[in-house]
């Protein structure tokens, strides 16, 4: 997933010249949250009742990369 994320960060970026890219995650999904950490984006809040899933409205963090804090697949902290 790493790799992934990666990849479509890098072809944001460079080919389709986006600033800024955003992911949400649920806050007990701790995998979730690891993975985007890891290629860099950093929390940016809470979003609440974001999402209804399974009839449930659910909170969830709000992640983000920007383009100058990545550069080439790797990323600057």
């Amino acid at each position: 997933m790493s790799e992934a994320i990666g990849l479509v960060a890098s072809y944001a970026f460079d080919t389709l010249r986006l600033h800024r890219i955003e992911a949400a995650c649920i806050p007990d999904n701790a995998r979730s949250i690891r993975v985007l950490e890891k290629a860099g984006f950093r929390r940016e809040g809470l979003l609440r009742s974001y999402l209804r899933i399974n009839g449930s409205w659910q909170d969830h963090y709000l992640y983000a990369l920007i383009a100058g804090d990545h550069r080439g697949g790797t990323t600057r902290g």
